[in-house]
Formats: C-alpha cells, sequence, structure tokens
C-alpha cells in the first residue's frame, strides 16, 4: 500500500487527523479555563457553569428550528446547484428570523422563571438571559455557516475557525471570572456566539460567497417541508438532553448537595473534551456519507471501515486517560475534586459504547427515519434520569455515571435491533 497516497485521499483520516490538533490545542486550552474556574469559583460555580452551558446548547439549536443536520445534508446534496442552495439559505433565513424573535420574547421578558428554573431561587443571574435574548441572531448565522463548513467537509478552515474561537473565549472567560466571579464566567461564555461569528467573519466569509448569495436571498420556504421534518426531531432531543443534564444536577443537589453536582459537571466536561476526538467526523464526514449511501452493503462496509480505523485510537485514548485520570484532575482541577477518579471507570466504558452506537444510529439522520430518531434519542435521555434516580440511592454521585453506562448499553441494543436488517441479510435499497 502506498502510505501518503492513502492518506491523501481518505477524507475519514483527513478529517480525523484535522480534528485531532483541534482536540490537543482544546485541550491545552481547556486545562487553563478549567483550572481557573476550579479555583475562581469552584464546584458549586461550576455546577452554575453547566446548567448556562445546557441552555445555550438548547438555544444554538433552536436558533435555526433545529434544522442544522437537514442544512448539511443539503447542502452535500446541492453543493453544484447555485438555485437550489439560493432556495436552501432562503428558507433557513426564514427560519432563523422567526427563531430569533420567538427567543428574544422568550429569554427578556421571561428572565425571573427561567433564571429561577435554571440557577434556583438563591441566584441572580436575570441579566444573563436578557443578554443571550439579544446573542440569539449571532447563534443562527453561526449554525448556518457551521452547516455549510460541514456540507461541504471543509475541515481545513473549520480547524481554523475552531482553534481561534478557542483561544479567544479562554481569554474571555478567564478575564471575567478574575474581574466578576460567577457572574463573570456567566457573561463570557453568553458572549462565546459574538466571538464565533467574527471569527467567521474574519476567516470564512471568501469561502462563504460562492454558496451564500445575501444578495438573491428572499422569503423563499421551498425548503420547509424538507427542513421541518429535521426540526422536530432535534428540537424535541437537545430540549430533553439539556433538560435531562438540568434535572440531574438538581436530583445530586437535593440527594447529595451542590458541590456534587459541581463535581458531576466537572466529570462530564472531561469526557466532552477527550470525545471532541471524534465529534468532528459525525458531521463532517458520516452525515455526508451515509446520506449518499443507497444500499445495506455499502452502509455495512462503512461502518465497518470507521470502526476499524477510529476504535483502536479511541479505546488507546480512553486507557490513557482512565490510567492518568488522577493527573489529569489535578491539572484540570484542584484536590477538592479528586473524588471523581472513581467516576472515569464508568464514564469512559459509557462514552466507548455510545460511540459505537452512535456511529450506526446516525443513519436514522441521514435517512430522516424521524420516527426512530427520536424514540431512541428519548428513550436514552428518559433511561438516564430513571437509573440516575436509582442508582443516586445505592452509590451517591458515582451512580450517575453508573447510570450512564447502562442506558447507552441499552441505547446500543435498540438501535442494533431497529437496524438490524441493514447488517444480516440480502442486500436492500435504503
Amino acid at each position: 500500500m502506498n502510505l501518503p497516497s492513502f492518506i491523501k485521499n481518505n477524507l475519514l483520516l483527513k478529517v480525523t487527523s484535522a480534528n485531532t490538533i483541534v482536540v490537543f490545542i482544546r485541550m491545552v486550552f481547556s486545562v487553563i479555563t478549567q483550572k481557573a474556574l476550579a479555583i475562581l469559583i469552584g464546584a458549586e460555580g461550576i455546577a452554575l457553569v453547566g446548567n448556562l452551558k445546557n441552555v445555550i446548547s438548547f438555544l444554538e439549536q433552536f436558533s435555526i428550528l433545529g434544522t442544522s443536520n437537514g442544512i448539511i445534508k443539503y447542502i452535500a446534496e446541492f453543493k453544484e446547484d447555485k438555485t437550489q442552495l439560493n432556495n436552501l439559505f432562503s428558507t433557513t433565513f426564514v427560519f432563523a428570523t422567526l427563531a430569533s424573535i420567538v427567543s428574544f420574547l422568550i429569554l427578556f421578558f421571561a428572565s425571573e422563571t427561567l433564571n429561577e428554573l435554571i440557577f434556583g431561587l438563591n441566584n441572580d443571574y436575570v441579566f444573563i438571559f436578557k443578554v443571550l435574548a439579544f446573542i440569539m441572531p449571532f447563534m443562527a448565522l453561526n449554525a448556518i455557516l457551521y452547516a455549510l463548513l460541514n456540507g461541504l467537509s471543509a475541515y481545513k478552515l473549520y480547524t481554523k475557525l475552531t482553534l481561534l474561537t478557542i483561544i479567544i473565549s479562554t481569554v474571555l472567560i478567564v478575564y471575567f471570572t478574575l474581574k466578576f466571579n460567577v457572574k463573570g464566567s456567566l457573561l463570557a461564555i453568553s458572549l462565546i456566539p459574538i466571538i464565533q461569528f467574527l471569527t467567521y467573519i474574519i476567516l470564512f466569509r471568501n469561502s462563504y460567497r460562492p454558496y451564500i448569495n445575501l444578495k438573491s436571498i428572499s422569503f423563499n420556504l421551498s425548503f420547509k417541508s424538507k427542513l421541518l421534518s429535521y426540526s422536530f426531531m432535534m428540537i424535541v432531543v437537545i430540549f430533553f438532553i439539556n433538560v435531562t443534564d438540568v434535572a440531574i444536577r438538581n436530583l445530586i443537589e437535593k440527594e447529595v448537595g451542590i458541590a456534587d453536582a459541581g463535581y458531576w459537571t466537572a466529570m462530564t466536561s472531561i469526557s466532552k473534551t477527550y470525545m471532541q476526538f471524534s465529534a468532528a467526523v459525525f458531521p463532517l464526514y458520516i452525515l455526508p456519507r451515509y446520506s449518499k449511501i443507497t444500499n445495506t452493503i455499502d452502509f455495512r462496509n462503512e461502518v465497518l471501515k470507521i470502526y476499524k480505523m477510529l476504535l483502536p485510537f479511541i479505546v488507546v485514548g480512553m486507557l490513557l486517560v482512565f490510567f492518568l485520570r488522577d493527573l489529569i484532575i489535578q491539572l484540570l482541577y484542584t484536590d477538592e475534586f479528586l473524588s471523581i477518579g472513581s467516576f472515569f471507570k464508568w464514564q469512559l466504558l459509557g462514552d466507548l459504547v455510545k460511540f459505537i452506537a452512535i456511529v450506526i444510529s446516525y443513519q436514522f439522520l441521514a435517512k430522516k427515519q424521524i420516527g426512530y430518531f427520536i424514540f431512541t434519542e428519548l428513550l436514552s435521555v428518559l433511561l438516564f434520569y430513571a437509573f440516575s434516580e436509582y442508582f443516586i440511592g445505592l452509590y451517591g454521585t458515582e451512580g450517575i455515571v453508573i447510570a450512564h453506562l447502562v442506558r447507552y448499553i441499552i441505547y446500543f441494543i435498540v438501535v442494533l435491533y431497529i437496524l438490524r436488517n441493514n447488517f444480516f441479510g440480502m442486500i436492500k435499497v435504503l
């Protein structure tokens, strides 16, 4: 085999390699951010930051009515068809405008109620929701440009944009936290969408113009039906995922204490960091690739290819994380957080099963199998909360990460059963 030629022509390997650079840099700056937060605001502050990140995660999807995966799919399909792209982006901008107006009204005028639900009666961060009300249009524009990057599989540009955003965001979070404590942390995180937008404008302005003609954007809803099928499933799923995370923090606070809610948030932050090694592969490679596959034999081969190429790296990486867990905790946080060392084995095993399952379940998104997607995702979050309620009584906060593993084992079994005909039997058209 000609290795240089193999690497050059393998998009999956190129995307993974580029993402490895991003994750490495993200990890370096994550050390700075997490350490600053751990020292300056402690476990309780980190729990509040976790709740805000859940709110923003939902708003980012809602900013384009949950259509990001649909936009990626149709950009990949029609990237050579200027007329269809113009219709697609016209519909998307209409959705973004509608979402921004609705979000502004709720975030601004219901800010006190939202503060009580997200941060509790004893905390007054009403201003954060009013800030987010004005940030929503930037989230929408970011989501559209991000979808364009993914639809074009522009992994090199994605790497540059992500790195610049990480660096500037880290500086902003550390500075604001030093200056204003928890309020500063929350405000800095709320302002990150503006930083992302500015990086897109600076680095991406020449690349998006051949695809988005702003002069031709009109009140055109020709892609409404195609995108709304993605909209409903993503909004429902993302809403329940983030509500469940907030509910579990509240559960931990009630059953154990708010500091432990911060410890669990710290564990999930570490998990999200190492899972970033594979995260970009899903929108940049797997979704566009699955969208083009038309029969079960090609699907089987593609899944096998992804597992062969990525699983060995993921397993080795997770083993390293497990054996270096105490060092990682001390590097990222303070000695106060050393108790989460016992969480790692459950979290890592759960994340491994999650990756194996999601590689297969992305077929639901690619083929717009809305019912299956919503059913499996809601099953996952409901199982997570139910098992958390059960295991926290037996094992304390460690029970939450045990619940994480158990729910993904069941999720994987269910997904495999639903897609059994894609893996076994005669070749079928997809």
